[in-house]
C-alpha cells in the first residue's frame, strides 16, 4: 500500500515532536528536509535545545504553537501525552548519552520513537532499551540514514538472493577527514560533544562513524559480527578520545572482514563504502557515488547497476523517487528512512500491520549490536588486539519493532 493511500485512510499526517534538532544542531536541518519530503508528518511540538533561548528561537522558526515549544523533553512528554491531539511520534536528535532515557520515556507513554545513532552511549543502556521496546506497543527505529539508499537495498537483496554466492569477505569503512573533525579546536571549550569522553567514553569514533560502517555491512550481508580484534589510536593532537580504529572481524555466517573508522583520514570528504566478496563475485558501493552498485565476477567485465531501473529489486525501487539519470542523493536516502517510519506510524494509527515498511529500518537490535561491538573492541584493544567475542543478537535490518 502506497504511503499516499494510508495517509488518505487516516485522514491526517503524523503529529511529530522533536527532541533536539534546533537551529544550533549539526544535523537538525537535514532531519527537517528529510521528514518533509513526502508530506507525511507535521512537526507540531518540540523541545529543541537545552539552551532556552535557542529552543525558543527554534520553535518560532518552525512556526510552532508557542504552548508547544517546550523548555525540556520532560515537559513536552507530560503535556503531549495528555492532549487529545498529542504527538504520535518523536524524533530524538540529541547527544547519545541522553538517547536511552528519552526514548524509553516516550515508549512508555505509547509514543513511537525514531532515534539518532548511536542508539545509546553504553551497551547496558542498549540492553535496557531492547527490553523496553519488546514490552511496549510503540514502534522504534534508528536513523542509520545510509540504509535508505536504493543501491544499498539493492545490494542487500542481491546478496540474499545468492547473486554473489556465499559471502566470504567483507570490507566496510567510514574514514572521514574533513576540517571539522580532523583537528581539535584551539579552545578545548569549543570541542564538539563527539570528541568528549563524557558523551560515550573513549571510543566515540566507533559510535559516530564506526556505527555506520558496522551497521551497513550487517544490513547488506545479513550477518552479525561475533568476534573482533581491534587497534585504536588517537592521532589528532590534544584529543581525549580515539579517532582512528582498525577492526578485524568475524561474522556469524562464516565471513571474515575488516572495518575502518576514522576522523583523521585527511582529505576524505566523507568516506563510507563497503565491499562484499562472495564465492561467485562481489558487490562494491561508495556513498559519494551512490547512484551505482558495482557487480564484479571473476573473468568477466564489471557490471554497473544503476538506481531506478525496472530490473532492480522491489525494495530498491520502493526507496526510489526520481527516474534514472536524475541523481537523488543523500537527502532522499534520509527521506526514505522517514517515509518508511512515518508510514509505519500511520499504519499503527489505522490498526494495520506496520511490518511492510518497518522491516526496511535498522532496529533496536541493530543498535544494540553496535554497542556490543564497541565494548568488545575496547576490550580487545586493551588486551593488545587479542580477539574478543561479541554477543550477537537477532534481527538484521529491522524485522522487529
Amino acid at each position: 500500500m502506497a504511503a499516499a493511500t494510508i495517509l488518505e485512510q487516516v485522514g491526517r499526517r503524523v503529529r511529530l515532536g522533536l527532541v533536539g534538532g534546533g537551529i544550533d544542531s549539526v544535523i537538525g536541518a537535514t532531519h527537517l528536509l528529510a521528514l518533509r519530503a513526502d508530506g507525511l508528518a507535521d512537526v507540531v511540538a518540540g523541545a529543541l535545545s537545552i539552551d532556552p533561548q535557542v529552543g525558543a528561537a527554534s520553535a518560532r522558526a518552525l512556526l510552532l504553537d508557542p504552548a508547544r515549544g517546550y523548555p525540556t523533553w520532560q515537559a513536552m512528554l507530560a503535556a503531549e501525552r495528555d492532549r487529545a491531539d498529542g504527538i504520535d511520534a518523536v524524533v530524538v536528535i540529541t547527544p547519545p548519552q541522553s538517547h536511552a532515557e528519552i526514548a524509553s520515556a516516550f515508549l512508555d507513554a505509547g509514543i513511537h520513537v525514531l532515534c539518532e545513532k548511536p542508539m545509546t552511549s553504553t551497551a547496558e543502556e542498549a540492553d535496557r532499551l531492547v527490553a523496553t521496546v519488546a514490552s511496549r506497543a510503540a514502534l522504534f527505529a534508528v536513523t542509520h540514514c545510509y540504509t535508505g539508499y536504493p543501491m544499498v537495498r539493492q545490494a542487500r537483496a542481491m546478496i540474499r538472493s545468492g547473486a554473489i554466492g556465499a559471502v566470504r569477505l567483507v570490507e566496510g569503512q567510514f574514514a572521514s577527514g574533513e576540517p571539522g573533525v580532523l583537528r581539535e579546536p584551539a579552545d578545548p571549550a569549543q570541542r564538539h560533544w563527539r570528541f568528549r569522553r563524557s558523551s560515550m567514553g573513549p571510543a566515540s569514533v566507533l559510535g559516530e562513524v564506526g556505527t555506520h560502517a558496522h551497521n551497513i555491512v550487517e544490513y547488506v550481508t545479513g550477518q552479525r559480527v561475533v568476534e573482533v580484534s581491534a587497534h585504536l589510536s588517537t592521532i589528532a593532537e590534544g584529543r581525549e578520545v580515539y579517532d582512528n580504529a582498525y577492526l578485524t572481524v568475524e561474522f556469524d555466517g562464516g565471513a571474515v572482514g575488516r572495518l575502518w573508522s576514522s576522523f583523521v583520514a585527511a582529505g576524505n570528504e566523507h568516506g563510507l563504502e563497503f565491499k562484499v566478496f562472495g564465492t561467485d563475485g562481489s558487490l562494491h558501493w561508495r556513498q559519494e557515488e551512490p547512484e551505482h552498485l558495482w557487480l564484479l565476477r571473476p573473468g568477466e567485465a564489471a557490471t554497473r547497476i544503476t538506481r531506478g531501473l525496472d530490473s532492480n529489486d522491489a525494495d530498491s525501487l520502493s526507496a526510489t523517487r526520481i527516474r534514472p539519470g536524475h541523481p537523488e542523493g543523500y537527502l532522499m536516502a534520509f527521506a526514505a528512512i522517514y517515509r518508511d517510519f512515518l508510514t509505519g506510524v500511520l499504519r499503527a494509527v489505522a490498526g494495520q500491520d506496520e511490518q511492510p515498511e518497518m522491516r526496511h529500518l535498522p532496529s533496536v537490535h541493530d543498535g544494540l549490536s553496535t554497542m556490543r561491538l564497541i565494548d568488545a573492541a575496547l576490550a580487545s584493544h586493551e588486551r593488545g588486539g587479542l580477539p574478543v567475542k561479541v554477543t550477537s543478537g537477532p534481527s538484521i535490518g529491522g524485522t522487529d519493532v
